[in-house]
């Protein structure tokens, strides 16, 4: 072989791994629109004179539009802190949710949302996992239907709340798999 033929044939070689790698990291990126149907318990607090805080927990079954893949009827779970200002109509929420695909494999994420009372829209963070979903990353835009700020007038402090139903909507869900 000359000179000229072993460098075409490294050039060939480094062109071929580079694009199966690319191609190796294309695949692990997914975009996915997922839907949280959720029902949730918790207590409401006045914090002040118009505002109340609800601690609680919301728990569902996620499901993912194309209905394949992974995370698609998999267990959730958030914690969750929501402030509601009864004065001005107004919500934020924020919490870290489990979504457990199998008992080896779930994922962690982060919620934060802003709003007005019945309507919350903010980010759904992925922040890691366990199983086959370790090193997950991402995030979507993510809306949130609550009934809570109407379940919450006029109850009294530390009263227990249960909600019979809301959603929390991941139109884009953009994560990446190592």
């Amino acid at each position: 072989m000359t000179i000229r033929t072993i460098s075409v044939f490294s050039w060939a070689v480094a062109v071929a791994v580079t694009c199966t790698w690319s191609d190796m990291s294309y695949a692990a990126s997914k975009t996915i629109s997922a839907i949280i149907p959720w029902q949730g318990q918790g207590q409401i607090f006045p914090v002040t004179t118009n505002k109340l805080r609800f601690l609680g927990a919301l728990e569902g079954i996620m499901y993912v539009e194309t209905a394949d893949g992974d995370m698609n009827e998999a267990f959730v779970r958030c914690p969750i802190v929501q402030n509601i200002d009864a004065e001005n109509g107004t919500t934020s929420a924020s919490g870290n949710c489990v979504i457990v695909a199998s008992p080896e494999d779930s994922v962690f994420a982060e919620i934060s949302c802003t709003g007005i009372a019945g309507l919350c829209r903010g980010e759904f963070k992925l922040t890691g996992g366990t199983g086959r979903f370790e090193g997950i990353s991402g995030s979507g835009d993510m809306t949130v239907r609550s009934p809570v700020h109407a379940l919450a007038a006029d109850l009294s402090d530390g009263t227990v709340l249960h909600v019979a139903a809301g959603l929390l909507q991941i139109p884009t869900l953009k994560f990446n798999l190592p």
